[in-house]
């Protein structure tokens, strides 16, 4: 088992850092797999990502139970879309949740769109 997972977080790892300006199959569901991976992993930063902005956009005491609980609700579903990404990487399709990871775009709230379609653009 520890052996599998040191290899799928290595392919996550080569997958995520590799960028070419022709992207092929591999490369698209092994970033897929790469994005699932880490936002399994770090989905619990959605709780003082969402705590701070929404404190930065009300207040503090709205920031702290508001916040958290919004957060609470971005992990769930940014760990859901990535188990689900890493369950079908091998169909490329565009991240659930935008931003695609949690620490890109810190200030912007996370939204869930474009689900399921079809990677015809490289990633940003």
């Amino acid at each position: 088992m520890r052996a599998w997972l040191k290899m799928m977080l290595l392919l996550a790892v080569f997958g995520v850092g590799a960028a070419s300006a022709e992207e092929n199959y591999g490369i698209k569901a092994g970033r897929k797999l790469g994005i699932g991976l880490v936002n399994v992993a770090t989905g619990w930063l959605e709780i003082p990502k969402s705590a701070i902005n929404t404190y930065n956009q009300t207040n503090f005491w709205f920031g702290i139970s508001g916040g958290v609980i919004k957060g609470l609700v971005n992990t769930g579903g940014r760990v859901l879309t990535g188990t689900l990404d890493v369950l079908t990487f091998y169909v490329p399709t565009k991240p659930v949740p935008q931003p695609r990871l949690v620490w890109e775009d810190f200030d912007a709230d996370t939204r869930y769109g474009e689900a399921f379609r079809l990677d015809t653009e490289s990633a940003d």
